[in-house]
């Protein structure tokens, strides 16, 4: 027995307090007169910081670790009420019936500064004074979101969580537990509290836009404040003014601020974002709407009661539409500890928001044993009972319109490198094999309905190819991959024919990943194919694009040779935030020509160049490849891109090769962000640097090309004046860049609802020059052709107006070196 009562004791010394002793106290909060429901009304235990408020339906729920307790409700515009709860009473349900606090003044009038300019001024000052002390808290929070259609709620999520604020750290929050209807799961739940705003920041994050606060110091610069009228909270004035912002092409708020009186306090704020928050095409409309209150407790720190969002998103373009995506969240806080020494761990790295494993998975035990949630509105209530597993999101929001039929909305990530796709390829591997083997007399049998196993994998391990050019004519293949050992292994077959020269192509490639974490690649193989005689970063030669301008009528924008070869090496993608691949590998390769050239096309037959014949002889070399950054280069130009890529390349006749030289060249993009940086996307320059150069005796084949537009389409970094056929060089070098004014200009002429529309203002401009040495000339000659280099420095300027129909954007361009002029289309500069 003493055992036993010293084991209690011990453990009920580790036991928190709200796990016992628990009283819930539950009401509602009404207009005495009207009998209407105060939605959001605070509720205080008074003497301390914890509190909750009411739902939509004026309902509270509330624990207490013990009684009697006084309840505190506070309203703007009604006087403030309290009851004591005393054992007994709390079962009845303790209801607040609230009265009008009424103020009697007369009609404001202003004949010089507005006094809504002195009292902000008075509140920005005592912000500083108490924000200055302040040094850290934290509070326990509930979260509550809903998404919506133009119908009903399609899922809720909740949580309970710790919110920590340190003044040199930031936020952070620890999710304590959750719940969610029966169609999201846990680990998809993610409401929170530490990125929502509180409205006495100086600046705050709104849907990507760095936003002045309306107590920032600089408030008054930013903001018209003008003082509305007089209301009243018990025995104290508060301030009603409204805000608008004096700054028209900023991201700032709209709408109304109560300040208390003598405290100079804000006592709640309803704002929302200006026009400038919104976005471009597809985005049809955005509006968010805020709600907040403070409470300082009694204390000198005003914090955050609660935090109120109301939002509509509408996405859609011409051909596709999705339903209207509506959201509700707000957020409660209380338990407030100011000025405590926080929890070192919160801080160990740099994500703001974590997951208590200890709490997470106890199967909803915080909502039913320990905290109260606010109570559930009789529509959540419903939602909860209603919508099970089988409610997708998908099927909610799906899109409709006659371009859904070629949306794919299955996500296949193809990425072969990349860890975790091949986590998702296992799982999903695993997947599929449980379903073919499943014998349950419950799954439909159908004849013919499912391949047979080892066939139905070896098709879906191959992959078709198919393209046009002038020396290929047609060109049909295909490859075929299978994985081993884990998927550490993999092997790769391909083969094809190109019906113009007549050669087929073929090759075969080992590749294996020696380490678990996937970072080091090693392969090795051989090959017989076409290539392209000037290198190009921004065009494939491959691609559907490439093979429909050619077959539309227009010059072929590569010369092309054969290749035959053998390669071994490494690839190593560097652990880093940014992502950095490292390639080295020793090729052996045979260069022929290809005599061959057809003049076909759908449009007629046209006068095609010839194909230059290159320098026939054997290549032996070590290249090095390295990229930094994302490559979203094939978006050509809808995308801004941060990239940086090189290539290195040694021939030696050491090495058995016909030609001793060493090449370099480069790649390189840059977005700066410019002008309205608070804006989600800023005015921006884009930035791309392109080069390379030689020593030793270079031969043809390894030129590189300074890329100019197809027909009267130009992707960015591409030259417009100049068309079809690339400037190439054994050295070259160009530089290219465009400013994207965004709507900026349209909303200088007037235009407020510009940023909606989404069209844009673009400046470009551009100068290159490439140049050949005197022996790749004789090879030119030799051949009667003449290489297509600058002949002095290209240059050229222009502007375009971006976004039309959300997908292109129109190009003029004039070349300054000499008289010439361009007008074309290109895709819209998105992001």
């Amino acid at each position: 027995m003493l055992k036993t009562g010293y084991l209690t004791a011990v453990l009920l010394f580790f036991i928190p307090n709200w796990i016992y002793a628990q009283v819930t106290i539950t009401g509602k909060v009404t207009d005495r007169l009207t009998g209407e429901p105060l939605s959001a009304a605070h509720v205080i235990v008074k003497g301390t910081y914890k509190g909750t408020i009411a739902n939509v339906d004026g309902e509270y729920s509330i624990k207490v670790d013990r009684l009697p307790v006084t309840l505190s409700v506070r309203y703007l515009g009604y006087n403030s009420k309290e009851i004591e709860v005393v054992e007994g009473s709390a079962a009845q349900g303790i209801d607040f019936l609230m009265e009008e606090s009424l103020l009697e003044l007369g009609e404001i009038t202003v004949t010089g500064e507005d006094p809504a300019i002195s009292i902000m001024k008075e509140v920005i000052r005592r912000k500083q004074i108490w924000r200055a002390k302040l040094e850290t808290y934290q509070a326990e929070a509930y979260t509550r979101q809903q998404l919506l259609n133009d119908t009903s709620i399609v899922s809720i999520t909740e949580s309970f969580s710790v919110a920590y604020w340190d003044k040199e750290r930031g936020p952070r929050e620890v999710l304590k537990s959750r719940r969610q209807t029966a169609n999201i799961e846990g680990s998809d739940n993610f409401a929170g509290v530490s990125y929502l705003p509180n409205f006495y920041d100086d600046d705050l994050e709104i849907a990507g836009f760095d936003v002045r606060g309306v107590t920032h110091p600089r408030a008054l610069s930013f903001y018209n404040f003008s003082l509305k009228e007089y209301r009243k909270i018990d025995d104290d004035v508060v301030y009603e003014i409204e805000v608008k912002p004096k700054k028209p092409f900023q991201p700032l708020f709209e709408g109304t601020i109560w300040v208390l009186d003598l405290e100079y306090a804000l006592l709640e704020v309803e704002l929302k974002p200006n026009k400038v928050i919104s976005f471009p095409p597809p985005v049809q409309d955005f509006d968010l709407y805020y709600r907040q209150q403070f409470s300082n407790y009694g204390g000198e720190y005003w914090l955050p009661v609660d935090v109120r969002i109301e939002g509509l998103v509408k996405v859609g373009f011409i051909g596709l539409r999705f339903p209207p995506i509506g959201f509700k969240q707000f957020s409660r806080m209380d338990e407030y500890q100011v000025n405590q020494t926080l929890p070192d761990s919160v801080y160990n790295d740099n994500d703001w928001f974590s997951v208590d494993s200890t709490t997470i998975n106890l199967s909803d035990s915080l909502f039913v044993s320990s905290l109260e949630p606010v109570p559930l509105s009789q529509e959540e209530e419903i939602a909860y009972e209603t919508i099970d597993s089988t409610t997708s999101l998908e099927e909610e929001f799906r899109p409709k319109g006659f371009l859904v039929r070629f949306l794919d909305l299955d996500d296949d990530d193809d990425d072969d490198d990349d860890e975790e796709a091949e986590n998702r390829r296992d799982r999903s591997n695993r997947s599929n094999e449980a379903v073919s083997n499943d014998t349950s007399s419950t799954s439909p049998k159908r004849k013919g309905a499912r391949p047979f196993r080892p066939v139905r994998k070896a098709l879906q391990s191959l992959d078709y190819s198919a393209r046009y050019n002038r020396v290929d004519a047609f060109f049909a293949g295909a490859s075929y991959e299978r994985r081993f050992l884990d998927r550490r292994l993999r092997t790769r077959f391909n083969g094809g024919y190109s019906f113009g020269y007549e050669e087929p192509t073929y090759g075969a490639e080992v590749s294996w990943w020696p380490l678990k974490s996937r970072r080091m690649l090693t392969y090795a193989g051989y090959y017989g194919e076409t290539a392209t005689r000037n290198h190009s970063y921004l065009y494939n030669f491959g691609s559907v694009f490439s093979s429909f301008f050619i077959l539309s009528g227009n010059q072929d924008y590569f010369d092309y040779y054969r290749v035959e070869g053998a390669k071994l090496g490494m690839r190593w993608r560097v652990p880093s935030s940014a992502r950095i691949i490292a390639d080295a590998g020793m090729y052996l390769e045979e260069h022929s020509s290809i005599d061959f050239m057809t003049q076909y096309s759908v449009l007629g037959d046209p006068t095609r160049r010839r194909n230059t014949q290159i320098e026939d002889g054997t290549l032996n070399a070590l290249r090095v490849n390295i990229k930094i950054g994302e490559d979203d280069r094939d978006t050509f130009g809808a995308i801004g891109v941060n990239m940086f890529e090189l290539d290195i390349e040694q021939a030696h006749d050491a090495l058995g090769s016909d030609w001793s030289f060493t090449r370099a060249s480069f790649d390189f993009y840059r977005r700066i962000p410019t002008f309205y940086k608070r804006r989600f996307i800023p005015n921006a320059l884009e930035v791309r640097l392109s080069g390379g150069t030689y020593l030793g005796d270079l031969p043809i084949q390894r030129n590189g090309v300074v890329d100019v537009r197809k027909g009267i389409f130009t992707p960015f970094g591409a030259f417009k004046t100049r068309g079809n056929i690339p400037y190439e060089g054994a050295s070259y070098l160009s530089a290219y860049a465009e400013h994207n004014f965004r709507t900026i200009p349209f909303e200088l002429l007037g235009w407020r609802n510009a940023p909606k529309s989404g069209l844009s203002m673009i400046a470009f401009g551009g100068v290159a020059h490439s140049w050949i040495p005197d022996e790749q000339e004789e090879v030119f000659n030799r051949d009667f052709v003449t290489p297509f280099i600058t002949d002095g420095t290209h240059a050229e300027v222009g502007f375009s107006v971006s976004n039309i129909f959300s997908l292109f954007r129109v190009d003029a361009a004039v070349r300054v070196d000499q008289p010439n002029y361009f007008i074309g289309i290109s895709l819209a500069r998105i992001f």
